[in-house]
């Protein structure tokens, strides 16, 4: 998923706005969902995964579902709360891709390694 993602029937996938905290806050209290809309708005990007689904509804765009996980393998959907289950299995089918497209971590370096390039640079 890049910067947004169409589906049928009007509905669209997308990274969330600050200016979404009502929509989702509104989406919580229509399913009963005890969620942060806070937390879910602000997360750090290596960490977490959150997607937004919007409709355009009147001439407003209204949030109809949210979902979020967690970016490490095996990871299921912390958060899924969708209007409707088409919107529900597309917002799950984002986020487990954003797990399988994640690149791997850099292997971090150790101190053998530090030790082997300052013995490489001392003999120059």
């Amino acid at each position: 998923m890049l910067l947004h993602q169409s589906l049928p029937g009007g509905v669209r996938l997308r990274l969330p706005q600050r200016a979404d905290a009502d929509g989702v806050r509104a989406l919580c209290a229509r399913h009963r969902a005890d969620c942060d809309p806070e937390l879910l708005l602000r997360f750090d990007p290596r960490d977490r995964a959150v997607i937004c689904a919007t409709a355009g509804i009147g001439s407003a765009e209204t949030v109809v579902g949210v979902g979020a996980i967690r970016l490490c393998r095996g990871a299921e959907p912390e958060v899924l709360i969708a209007d409707d289950q088409a919107v529900a299995g597309a917002l799950r089918a984002a986020l487990a891709a954003r797990i399988v497209s994640r690149p791997p971590a850099p292997r971090p370096r150790g101190m053998r390694a530090a030790l082997r390039r300052a013995r490489r640079v001392s003999r120059t």
